[in-house]
């Protein structure tokens, strides 16, 4: 099946997404999804190709949005990012290292979720996934990760 539809579902993220690679990969990513989750399980055999081009359509979208929202968050970061001044050089990087140690101090799974999260920019459901986890505990692992970086580095403020 993946082979009979792939080319014409790249066509048509390719159209939504105006980038090849990035369709080919939304492609890949949904027939692994819809694979691994057993959803054609639920869907007529005749409404195959239909179920197969709306959820590429929808993975076009969300991929859409996650991009716009990522770079709202990079110009936001962009417009606030701290200008240093040459003495202020080495506060910055103490104030660097103290965020570096509060999260290594953090449990290895509280960790390794903040840092796929927050450092490597992947998607709760990702993680959940890499880490062989229910998505609420990476959401609860971050939710509280996060509450003790703030705790622990209260100080800078």
């Amino acid at each position: 099946m993946f082979a009979q539809h792939r080319k014409a579902l790249i066509v048509e993220a390719t159209l939504i997404l105006k980038n090849i690679w990035e369709a080919e990969d939304v492609v890949q990513d949904t027939f692994e999804v819809i694979l691994k989750g057993g959803h054609l399980s639920k869907v007529e055999p005749d409404k195959y190709h239909a179920y197969l081009y709306r959820a590429v359509r929808n993975n076009c979208l969300s991929t859409q949005r996650k991009a716009v929202a990522d770079k709202r968050k990079k110009d936001r970061f962009e417009e606030t990012e701290p200008r240093f001044e040459p003495g202020e050089m080495l506060e910055a990087w103490d104030t660097r290292q103290r965020l570096r140690d509060a999260v290594k101090s953090l449990p290895e799974q509280r960790r390794l979720a903040f840092e796929k999260t927050y450092l490597e920019g992947k998607p709760h459901r990702q993680v959940a996934m890499e880490m062989e986890l229910k998505l609420e505990t990476v959401k609860s692992h971050i939710k509280i990760a996060l509450k003790n970086l703030r705790d622990r580095l209260k100080h800078l403020r």
